[in-house]
């Protein structure tokens, strides 16, 4: 997280100096939401691009075994007033975290989400082989976007593959994990006048959430619900389950 944040920043830094800033990071750990650095680049008044790679939990297309890690990228930048576009995603077709999370509430795993050693879709409570990458049937599109985070991850620093790297989730927990991350600042006034940026992204913002929908739902663009959650969070505060306000009133009386 604390390298993260260097990183990111020192993104902006060198494209206010020279129109686009690229920072690579080594021999890293986990660093959260992908969206944190693009948020603290956009707050800035940057376009900013983030990447991870992680430890292997994603199959290849029509593969059997892990290979890839879920390999998240974003991209964040602001338009005129509130408007904010931000994209936050991994190149799985979900993230290992939610699948643990479903198990554990006993909430049934989608179709397409996971496999097992045998190819089949993972039960709720089964064994669970490798993530699907993201796509569904055209599951190709996440093994592409996977290789890509890695290729600008891994390789350009230096570091080792997906699959060579310690799993979040198992010993051992004391060593450096080697993972690694790739920050990407653009300057907006190295290519046109910022302030028209802002108005065609809010005008291109617009036009989404104008489109016609299904019955009962509405078009969005991504960083909606994310706007809309923090402010319903911020008036409800946040919901947990029994296990995990248990964990909060542990650590809070253990300060």
């Amino acid at each position: 997280l604390v390298a993260g944040r260097v990183a990111c920043a020192e993104a902006v830094r060198l494209a206010r100096e020279h129109g686009v800033g690229a920072v690579s990071v080594r021999d890293s750990n986990h660093f959260g939401a992908a969206s944190v650095y693009t948020l603290a680049m956009a707050r800035e008044g940057a376009l900013g691009l983030s990447f991870t790679n992680s430890d292997a939990l994603v199959a290849p297309y029509r593969g059997l075994r892990p290979l890839f890690g879920t390999n998240p990228l974003s991209m964040a930048v602001r338009g005129t007033g509130d408007d904010l576009f931000c994209a936050d995603l991994a190149t799985s077709q979900v993230s290992y975290s939610k699948v643990k999370h479903h198990r554990a509430q006993g909430i049934p795993i989608e179709p397409g989400w996971a496999v097992t050693e045998g190819g089949a879709d993972a039960a709720p409570d089964g064994e669970v082989a490798a993530l699907q990458p993201l796509g569904g049937q055209s599951g190709h599109k996440g093994h592409c976007l996977g290789m890509m985070v890695e290729i600008l991850c891994a390789l350009l620093a230096g570091m080792p593959l997906d699959h060579e790297l310690s799993h979040l989730y198992g010993e051992p927990y004391d060593e450096p994990r080697q993972v690694s991350h790739f920050f990407l600042a653009i300057d907006l006034a190295a290519f046109q006048d910022p302030d028209a940026f802002r108005r065609s992204l809010s005008r291109l913002m617009a036009l989404v959430r104008e489109q016609p929908a299904v019955d009962g739902e509405r078009v969005i663009v991504p960083g909606d619900l994310e706007c809309a959650s923090t402010a319903a969070r911020r008036q409800g505060g946040i919901p947990l389950t029994d296990d995990e306000a248990a964990f909060f009133a542990r650590l809070a009386a253990a300060v």
